[in-house]
């Protein structure tokens, strides 16, 4: 049911990830990152992860923007947005579209690790 004329898939990984040594202060960044994209909630939808059982967890996530691009006014306003990698999602590839299933429904394990925590964006 996806319409990549009218929405994109995004793919964003936390560039820090070797920060992330205390797993409350990572449940935290995870759970305020949401937060600053509520500018976005009529353009966006996003699953935010927080991986592993020890240190250092790793933070991905998955968004749906409306558009072919993340909206120019996401970018100018939450300035969490330069603290992750985007990689658009080639929805044509058989293992980048079941990586974004295991994203949506928490799978576990997720790449061979725990999942710690899932935050759902919408």
């Amino acid at each position: 049911m996806y319409d990549p004329e009218g929405y994109s898939l995004w793919f964003c990984n936390y560039k820090y990830n070797d920060e992330n040594t205390v797993s409350f202060v990572t449940l935290n960044k995870v759970s305020r990152f949401p937060q600053r994209m509520d500018l976005a909630r009529k353009y966006a939808f996003g699953k935010m992860l927080v991986i592993g059982s020890e240190p250092p967890f790793k933070v991905k996530g998955l968004w749906l923007f409306r558009g072919k691009e993340i909206p120019q006014f996401v970018l100018d306003e939450c300035y969490d947005m330069e603290l992750f990698e985007w990689t658009k999602v080639d929805i044509n590839d058989e293992a980048q579209k079941e990586r974004v299933s295991q994203m949506i429904e928490d799978a576990e394990p997720f790449e061979g690790e725990a999942l710690l925590d899932a935050k759902c964006f919408k």
